[in-house]
């Protein structure tokens, strides 16, 4: 695919099932829904029904880049976040510096949706276009530094980026 600063791939994260799979984007898609918040907005809309609460598995949490991502543009490594937010249950976009949306890129996708709700504590890790649901135990009741430390990324990978959630 040829698509100015795409990638045209996305991967999708079924935390319920404990499955990954990746989805093709389409040139039209991609021209319509441009950069990061455009594609969030368009899978949130296309896939999360009015009724669908903030905190129910049903609910997606899209984690999107723009076509700049990873290109060597100052401040574009940036990536959005979309889902319906808890304090109005509406739609809601988020940014973020910082070298993860270069990193996913680098990793082959422009994009991840989360859905469903995982039985245990869980992480994902994405190597070379390829991804996994691992068991996060090991983390639970840590202190959030350690996953910012060294010894997590010896237990992952060397040169790992990531966000975390806690909650």
């Amino acid at each position: 695919m040829n698509i100015g600063g795409y990638l045209g791939k996305l991967l999708r994260v079924d935390l319920s099932s404990g499955r990954t799979s990746t989805e093709e984007l389409n040139q039209t898609f991609l021209e319509k829904w441009v950069g990061g918040v455009g594609l969030g907005a368009a899978y949130l809309y296309q896939e999360v029904p009015a009724g669908v609460k903030w905190s129910d598995p049903d609910n997606r949490l899209i984690w999107t880049t723009g076509p700049l991502a990873g290109s060597g543009v100052d401040g574009a490594a940036t990536f959005n976040v979309t889902s319906k937010g808890p304090l109005t249950n509406l739609a809601g976009a988020s940014q973020a510096n910082g070298f993860f949306g270069a990193y996913l890129k680098f990793s082959g996708f422009d994009g991840i949706i989360f859905q469903g709700k995982a039985a245990k504590l869980s992480y994902v890790i994405i190597k070379d276009g390829k991804a996994a649901i691992r068991d996060a135990g090991h983390l639970a009741g840590g202190y959030r530094r350690f996953t910012d430390s060294g010894a997590f990324r010896s237990k992952t990978t060397p040169r790992t980026s990531f966000p975390n959630m806690n909650g």
